[in-house]
């Protein structure tokens, strides 16, 4: 289904929870559409996406790359692991050696995000994919999650939605997440990458527990929904390709 918005892809359902349902499906087609083996998840830490079983079953070369090695050293034995971190030049033994580097809810987390997708790119062979799924500005949830102290937030988290109770806290940066605006998709143009989709998708469920703010908050989302606005989704599916020759973007 075509959107308003230019070079994007959608299947047309853009609730939130759908890109929550779905995300781990986008990744496996990805995987299976293109035969990629090597396959890099950064952030998996201790809970990669992909168990074992399905490692296996899918024939995958399949590394978890994370900024801590304690997380590491808790995620199930059979994987490859590799310690570091993604705002850093990637080791030469990392350079072009993934058909597909992919994260989930990370971007957010970054120091710098132009910095992250570089070292992506770097790390990917020609002809490569790199997936990202994570929050975006200017949703109001993640606008106050940004501003206010993580102490709070972690708090409020907590309050709000009794799963968030005892889980770490990391700082959110959203250091480049945002929506397929026209300056985003320059960025990754720019740094050499094809955007092979670029997927909006509108509210939360933040402030379900809090109903006059929850009315508010779906009024807006409805709002940005219907005009496919790319300055107020809430998250994104991003779909990358280094291209097999320098130089040819879309």
């Amino acid at each position: 289904m075509g959107l308003a918005i230019a070079g994007t892809r959608h299947d047309g359902d853009t609730s939130h929870l759908h890109a929550y349902l779905t995300y781990k499906d986008r990744v496996q087609q990805l995987i299976v559409a293109a035969g990629h083996r090597a396959v890099c998840e950064i952030g998996g830490g201790r809970k990669p996406l992909f168990t074992p079983q399905e490692v296996s079953h899918l024939d995958l070369d399949y590394t978890i790359m994370d900024i801590s090695q304690e997380e590491l050293d808790h995620a199930p034995p059979g994987y490859q692991t590799l310690c570091a971190d993604v705002c850093t030049p990637p080791a030469t033994t990392s350079m072009e050696r993934f058909d597909l580097v992919f994260s989930v809810y990370l971007a957010e987390h970054v120091t710098d995000g132009a910095t992250m997708h570089r070292n992506v790119h770097a790390m990917l062979r020609p002809g490569g994919q790199a997936f990202h799924y994570f929050p975006t500005l200017f949703s109001p949830a993640f606008v106050l999650n940004r501003l206010l102290p993580d102490g709070l937030t972690h708090l409020a988290k907590g309050l709000l939605d009794p799963r968030e109770r005892g889980r770490p806290k990391f700082p959110a940066r959203y250091s480049k997440c945002f929506g397929p605006t026209a300056r985003m998709r320059q960025l990754f143009t720019d740094l050499g990458y094809q955007i092979e989709a670029y997927e909006p998708f509108y509210g939360t469920d933040y402030f379900r527990k809090i109903p006059v703010v929850a009315q508010v908050d779906g009024w807006m989302t409805d709002w940005a929904a219907r005009r496919r606005n790319p300055h107020l989704t809430s998250y994104v599916f991003v779909t990358l390709r280094k291209p097999r020759r320098p130089g040819i973007v879309n």
